[in-house]
């Protein structure tokens, strides 16, 4: 009963006008105080004193003149902010020229400190800002060092003017370098600078486009003012893109000669694409790989050192130490040791496929600015490695560059079961000269490394020694590389000669008619001892000799291979011991495998 009373009150017409009234008075009374506040503050608040307070500001913080033309704009609601345009910062010494333009500042500021006549700005707002850093002919820069930065004159308590949050929206930079001609701009620029007081912990997150790519910055420093004024200070910073990311955490400074100790991070997911972003072109050339480097790295003067490097390219892996200096009166200079899981360097054939043919148009595109500028000394270690056909176990390798003369040379590999040493020298004159190749092969199986080669028809194996000697004065990347000269010795020891059946080939020699090497080719020839010595140039080569000895008979060989073309031109003799040592002559020509032989009687005997 008590509760339906209840309810025929509230939806009675007296109370319903009644409650409306209650909630009415107030909104209506918020909303004249509202517009009272409004119309009223700018009546009480003096404008003048804004725009010379944002110039002193700019002018303390920038060490420049500032000017601002802009009338002020003063809104109180929500919050009381102060819009300015127009502002232009310039130098002092005399020759003004402009620094930094900003299209409108915002600030916000406490409204006790406005009606005090001295308004305190904070949560700076720099719209479309442009900012001109140029370095001079004689390496001075535009920008003039302001007071607070001055090393006679440090920033006190009493005097620290807090910077604030300094918010940056669509800022451009433009950097110059006289002495050079460089002229490079990073539009899009915007991003948040928070640095409470001279004193406090700086945080800075800025990002811009550059290159078509969106890159961000970060830095956080607990002691910027001495981080700024070229002293050792405390930092991390990070810079993150689609092609680059790079990451510094440890002591650095900002002086003329900049020193860093700390934890580097480097890393890249696609080089193509890094190397795309650097040059403005397509590198398609280059291999699909990912990068990354980390390295505790320190500066000196003139000093770079990597230490407890770690660097990953694709799916090989490394780690070491690397020393870089560059003195100023001498070469720089890269020394150090790195150890790889595993080297793969037939991923750089696309590269060698896109370099030119022709030496001098080769010289034009690809100077050899590196080998003549850098020294190089460094010393390699990897697990595998694949050169060409060769797959190399164990190897220790050392690459030097030295004013024009550069060398690759392993100390010692595992190859086919035997240890594998040489070296690569390239030609004084430089990259498109060609140079030399030395390779010793000790105690190796022969079968595998004629496996990894394709080398068909009839072929030696066993275990045995090789030694080649290779110069060559062409690109090593070009076909005209096949011209090189040189010299091969090869000597093995209780082996075989496959595709070939002494038996066989002698009854055909006897016979005295034309033949095929394949005819013989159905049995294997074992041998005690091979030797084997010929030299070549010019796209052939000269085989001086060719002996097999074995229980049941000898053969020697010699004659021209133009390689080339793949034929021959070979003399030959076997001595057949089972035959009471008769002597078979015979000549070899066709091509390999597909050898004719012809013996001698068919030819004629000789005079």
């Amino acid at each position: 009963m008590i509760r339906k009373i209840l309810q025929m009150v509230g939806e009675s017409r007296p109370w319903l006008r009644l409650r409306r009234r209650h909630f009415l008075w107030p909104a209506a009374v918020g909303i004249v105080l509202a517009v009272a506040y409004n119309a009223a503050l700018p009546l009480v608040i003096s404008t003048t004193d804004v725009r010379p307070t944002m110039e002193r500001m700019l002018d303390a913080w920038s060490g420049g003149k500032s000017r601002i033309t802009g009338e002020p704009d003063i809104r109180f609601w929500p919050n009381p902010t102060l819009t300015l345009s127009g502002a232009t910062i310039e130098t002092t010494d005399g020759n003004p020229r402009t620094l930094a333009r900003i299209g409108s500042i915002t600030a916000a500021f406490s409204l006790i400190s406005a009606l005090r006549g001295e308004p305190a700005l904070e949560d700076i707002r720099l719209i479309e800002p442009v900012v001109t850093l140029e370095r001079g002919i004689d390496g001075a820069l535009n920008w003039e060092r302001p007071r607070w930065l001055t090393p006679h004159e440090p920033a006190t308590v009493g005097d620290d003017t807090p910077f604030g949050e300094i918010t940056i929206e669509n800022g451009r930079l433009q950097v110059f370098d006289r002495s050079t001609n460089y002229a490079q701009e990073f539009p899009g620029i915007s991003g948040t600078v928070k640095w409470p007081s001279f004193t406090g912990r700086l945080n800075a997150q800025l990002s811009s486009v550059i290159g078509g790519q969106t890159v961000n910055w970060s830095l956080a420093c607990d002691e910027p003012l001495t981080l700024l004024a070229g002293r050792n200070a405390t930092l991390k910073t990070s810079l993150t893109s689609a092609p680059l990311n790079f990451s510094f955490d440890g002591i650095g400074n900002l002086s003329t000669k900049p020193f860093a100790s700390g934890r580097l991070q480097v890393s890249s997911a696609s080089l193509p694409a890094l190397a795309a972003w650097f040059e403005g072109a397509s590198h398609g050339e280059l291999p699909e790989s990912s990068f990354n480097l980390s390295a505790n790295v320190t500066t000196g003067e003139q000093t770079l050192k990597l230490n407890d490097l770690h660097m990953s390219l694709g799916a090989a892996t490394a780690t070491g130490v690397l020393d870089v200096s560059v003195p100023a009166d001498d070469t720089p200079r890269i020394e150090g040791t790195l150890a790889f899981d595993r080297i793969d360097l037939n991923g750089l054939q696309p590269l060698f496929a896109k370099l030119p043919v022709d030496p001098e148009e080769l010289a034009k595109d690809i100077t050899d600015a590196f080998s003549r500028t850098w020294r190089v000394d460094v010393r390699l270690s990897t697990q595998e490695a694949a050169i060409g056909p060769l797959k190399l176990t164990d190897v220790a390798a050392g690459v030097m560059v030295d004013h024009g003369r550069a060398s690759l040379d392993i100390g010692d590999s595992t190859y086919a079961s035997g240890r594998l040493s040489g070296r690569l020298v390239l030609a004084d004159a430089g990259l498109a000269r060609g140079g030399k190749l030395e390779l010793v092969l000790k105690d190796a199986d022969l079968a595998a490394a004629v496996a990894d080669f394709g080398f068909s028809g009839p072929v030696p194996s066993g275990r045995g020694s090789v030694n080649l000697d290779i110069s060559t004065d062409q690109p090593f990347w070009t076909p005209k590389a096949a011209d090189a000269s040189g010299r091969l010795t090869l000597s093995l020891a209780n082996g075989k000669l496959s595709q070939f059946d002494a038996n066989a080939f002698s009854e055909l020699v006897r016979k005295g008619e034309f033949f095929s090497l394949s005819q013989a080719g159905s049995g294997t020839f074992d041998f005690q001892r091979a030797d084997i010595e010929a030299r070549f140039s010019d796209g052939s080569a000269r085989l001086n000799r060719a002996t097999f000895t074995g229980p049941t008979g000898s053969l020697s060989v010699n004659g021209v291979i133009p390689y080339r073309s793949g034929s021959l031109a070979l003399a030959g003799t076997f001595t057949d011991t089972v035959n009471a040592a008769q002597r078979l002559r015979f000549f070899v020509g066709g091509s390999w495998p597909n050898a004719v032989i012809s013996p001698l009687s068919v030819l004629g005997e000789p005079n």
